[in-house]
């Protein structure tokens, strides 16, 4: 996987959904904005309307040349071709997933708030990591706070690349671009707001981002 793709802002799909055209379009709008990638984080909706989205999404995703990654379905990402996936502790052990998967696939891991052995992913096939929440978020309620000390930590050990995640938007995005993480997860920051503001706020972000690397 090319580390350009590994970079920049990494808009998460949006929590909810109002309709399927609404949902979709924004995606859409995120997706050809300029980023490298996208992860669908699928709505509470049934199974069919999940692949119905997943694979509109995915054929956004390939026409913009932007990397997809799907939040912790592993069992439905090996029927989309060069599309990765994002687990957590929670999940099977890496191992078994990447025999699902395949070896060669893109594998986000969230640690949290914890800290965690960085060589010990990487030689499991992790491929980045995310660590948060940083700030209180509307869509991970039950996760600790990330605390600074555990940023320095990670951003000392250079294995892999880092985002962080947590309730970031416009308010407090500065704050966490001086830590220079090589990525920035966004969701309601992004998508909670008209279609016609999120490419301009994502070209803001990335803006700021490039200006502190």
């Amino acid at each position: 996987m090319n580390k350009i793709k590994l970079s920049g802002i990494y808009p998460i799909s949006p929590n909810c959904i109002s309709s399927d055209d609404e949902y979709l379009e924004k995606c859409y709008i995120a997706i050809k904005s300029g980023i490298n990638i996208f992860q669908f984080r699928s709505p509470s909706v049934s199974s069919r309307k999940k692949r119905y989205l997943l694979n509109e999404i995915y054929k956004y995703c390939l026409n913009s040349n932007v990397q997809l990654v799907i939040n912790n379905d592993y069992s439905i990402a090996r029927f989309y071709d060069g599309a990765g996936v994002h687990i957590g502790k929670k999940d099977l052990p890496i191992e078994s997933i990447k025999n699902i998967i395949g070896s060669e696939t893109l594998i986000g891991y969230s640690c949290g708030s914890e800290i965690m052995n960085l060589k010990h992913l990487k030689e499991n096939g992790i491929s980045y990591y995310s660590i948060g929440a940083l700030f209180k978020s509307s869509t991970k309620t039950n996760t600790e706070k990330l605390t600074t000390d555990t940023i320095k930590t990670y951003r000392a050990c250079n294995d892999l690349p880092m985002c962080i995640i947590g309730g970031l938007d416009k308010n407090n995005i500065d704050s966490v671009i001086e830590h220079q993480p090589d990525m920035i997860a966004i969701s309601n920051g992004i998508f909670g707001q008209e279609k016609d503001k999120i490419q301009d706020s994502i070209k803001v972000f990335q803006e700021k981002m490039n200006a502190k690397s």
